[in-house]
């Protein structure tokens, strides 16, 4: 008699069992040869980047500063030019004014040439802030100017018709448009000439003088490099002193 014996089927439990144990066996292993390592995965989202870009125009321009501190001293003190900023104390007093405009009275500014050229220019305003150095009345308009030529590209106001006036010494700001200032290449050739005249006989003071605009890469501000004081009809120039060789 042949009697066959046949181990017994092994149940879902045993085989669940058995698998785990050559798991644990596997990770103590693995352990054991390259240490332990944990790591968690998840979902992250970054926040959207916007990359602006701006056109390069070849060539070298030079400027020099305009705002300056000096603390030399060991105290900071603001050396800045008079003309660049208003409300900061740092003004100019011009020669005497006559009482009526005339033409060999004036003030005018020459302004830096710091832009990329043949760039349209929109939005461009002188920037005028002035008073009296007494009790009168100060008033003023004024043309726009090419350095270079002398030429004439627009005239603001008139001597019966000034483009501002101040009475006393607090002073006022003024903001005209001058649409002349087309482009950058004028912008870096660019001369603001100021007629005034002061009902007292006296010397106006100036605390603003700058040239504003915009391109389409960029908005800007052009500083007085050059000042010339006829008010008094005697010329003085007075350079920036950082623009000296």
């Amino acid at each position: 008699m042949n009697v066959q014996l046949r181990k017994p089927a092994r149940t879902a439990s045993q085989l669940a069992v058995g698998i785990a144990i050559l798991v644990a066996v596997a990770v103590a292993v693995a352990v054991a040869t390259v240490g332990l390592s944990l790591a968690i995965f998840t979902a992250q989202q970054d926040g959207e980047s916007v990359i602006g870009t701006k056109a390069l125009f070849p060539g070298e321009r030079v400027t020099p500063a305009f705002a300056v501190g000096d603390a030399s001293s060991g105290t900071e003190v603001d050396r800045s030019n008079s003309f660049a900023f208003s409300g900061d104390s740092l003004t100019a007093t011009t020669s005497a004014w006559s009482t009526a405009f005339d033409s060999d009275r004036y003030l005018e500014f020459d302004l830096n040439d710091s832009l990329a050229s043949g760039v349209a220019v929109t939005a461009s305003t002188f920037d005028l802030s002035l008073g009296s150095s007494g009790a009168g009345e100060a008033c003023y308009y004024f043309e726009v100017r090419r350095i270079s030529t002398g030429a004439v590209l627009g005239t603001h106001g008139s001597p019966a018709s000034p483009v501002g006036c101040v009475t006393g010494t607090t002073p006022a700001a003024f903001s005209t448009a001058i649409p002349s200032l087309a482009t950058t290449s004028i912008a870096n050739d660019l001369r603001i000439r100021l007629y005034g005249r002061e009902s007292g006989n006296a010397p106006m003071v100036i605390d603003l003088a700058t040239v504003g605009g915009a391109t389409s890469h960029q908005a800007f501000t052009l500083y007085p490099l050059m000042f010339r004081d006829a008010a008094d009809s005697t010329i003085e120039s007075i350079p920036w002193g950082l623009d000296l060789p």
